[in-house]
């Protein structure tokens, strides 16, 4: 019997009956981000077009802060910070926007506030020289006549966790255990807990075992 070539039973590259699948040859896929050679899609060429414009947007961003004292429209300048915070939550190092927002910080804006105290909590680890230039203004809030920006401000002081600020947060705790308003108390009680295992000698120097031991008795 004479036998063709290639059997009838023989798959051939390509897929069924030897027809192209499409693809690429061979019903092999095209590499991922498009064909190399500089074809556009190119992973490489994306990812410099994005840095690039991501620099340009935090450059827009630093004009508009720069405005920010002059700008009257409340709204505006919340939507300004929350483009701000949104970079920062998506990994985008905006920290070279640090002194424009400490400007911002000096507002009866509650919600402004937030929003700054939550971007110096986010780079003082990595910028502890920068966290360290607004400590005045932190303190100053401390003794705010809001309860609420007393709060914030005593919570973000002590979130900062650089141990060169112990000395300028004992006083404000201290200060906080004693307020009249039970929401400062509490955001004492668990600043002097990060300050235990900040640092626990100067903890046990400001003798505040003794002054949690009274808050036991605390109405609240």
């Amino acid at each position: 019997t004479t036998m063709s070539y290639p059997p009838n039973n023989m798959p051939v590259p390509g897929g069924p009956s030897g027809m192209p699948v499409p693809g690429g040859p061979g019903g092999m896929p095209p590499p991922p981000g498009g064909a190399p050679g500089g074809v556009p899609g190119q992973p490489g060429r994306d990812d410099a077009y994005f840095t690039e414009s991501r620099k340009g947007e935090v450059n827009e961003l630093r004009q508009l802060l720069r405005t920010f004292g002059t700008e009257r429209d409340k709204q505006k300048k919340r939507d300004i910070m929350k483009k701000v915070i949104a970079y920062m939550t998506l990994g985008i190092d905006v920290s070279r926007l640090f002194t424009e927002m400490m400007l911002a910080i000096e507002t009866r804006d509650l919600v402004i506030k937030k929003m700054v105290y939550l971007f110096l909590c986010n780079y003082a680890d990595t910028h502890p020289d920068l966290a360290q230039m607004c400590t005045n203004t932190l303190v100053k809030d401390c003794g705010n006549e809001d309860p609420m920006v007393r709060g914030l401000a005593l919570r973000s002081l002590c979130s900062l966790r650089l141990p060169q600020m112990i000395e300028y947060t004992s006083e404000p705790l201290r200060r906080s255990l004693q307020d009249g308003h039970a929401y400062v108390r509490k955001t004492g009680v668990m600043g002097i807990l990060k300050m235990y295992h900040l640092n626990k000698e100067e903890f046990d120097k400001a003798a505040f075992n003794d002054i949690l031991y009274e808050m036991l008795r605390d109405p609240d």
